[in-house]
């Protein structure tokens, strides 16, 4: 008798994240996400994606590994899918208003380009925010991204970010930031920013970055 499928449990911080989830990954059939679990390529996988006020199930195959060996990114190719996905699909469609999205960059060029960028992505609202003000509690409590300019924001963005950090909690916005030089970027990932971009960024490269961020689910578990 073969052993039982493992079951997986993929949290999203919000319905918009798993519909962007939904636009970016399972349309084409497959879904990234990183775990501690040991799954071996060719693992049958259940999966159920959870988010606020929707939950959607499907079957998949471990189809590649890669990244860190205590936590890979696991690629599963869906199988196949509950009746009842396409409903649950429309339904998170219909009910979504955009994101918010927050803008730190000092200076009016950049941060103009930044919010056409965002804005050209996905469909939302940019808050544009005092950066003396971005380490306070709750800074980035109500919005789906957050960019940070770190060549605007000079020496500033670093300590701000580090203030931040202080107050970001589990599930939190994901908090990306860009920079000219190599440096500044490797630092900013050190810091444990979510991803550290070029300045001025390409569109395609803060595209593939933005949604990336957006639809990585905030908790993976065995259930």
């Amino acid at each position: 008798m073969s052993a039982a499928s493992p079951s997986l449990e993929l949290t999203y911080r919000s319905d918009a994240a798993l519909l962007v989830a939904y636009t970016t990954h399972l349309t084409r059939g497959r879904l990234p996400f990183q775990t501690t679990a040991r799954l071996p390529n060719g693992t049958s996988v259940q999966v159920r994606l959870v988010a606020p006020a929707t939950s959607l199930a499907l079957t998949g195959v471990v189809s590649g590994i890669s990244g860190s060996t205590e936590v890979p990114e696991v690629t599963l190719t869906v199988t196949s899918r509950a009746e009842t996905l396409g409903d649950a699909v429309d339904q998170l469609a219909f009910g979504f208003r955009g994101l918010k999205a927050l803008v730190a960059a000092s200076q009016a060029a950049p941060r103009a380009l930044l919010i056409r960028y965002l804005r050209s992505i996905v469909t939302c609202e940019v808050i544009e925010i005092d950066q003396t003000k971005l380490s306070e509690p709750g800074a980035i409590c109500n919005v789906d991204l957050a960019v940070i300019d770190l060549d605007s924001t000079r020496a500033g963005g670093y300590e701000l970010y580090a203030r931040l950090r202080e107050h970001r909690e589990a599930g939190s916005a994901p908090v990306l930031a860009v920079a000219q030089l190599e440096r500044d970027r490797a630092r900013a990932a050190s810091l444990g920013f979510d991803e550290a971009l070029a300045n001025p960024p390409a569109f395609s490269d803060l595209q593939a970055v933005v949604l990336r961020s957006l639809a990585k689910p905030v908790r993976v578990e065995v259930v």
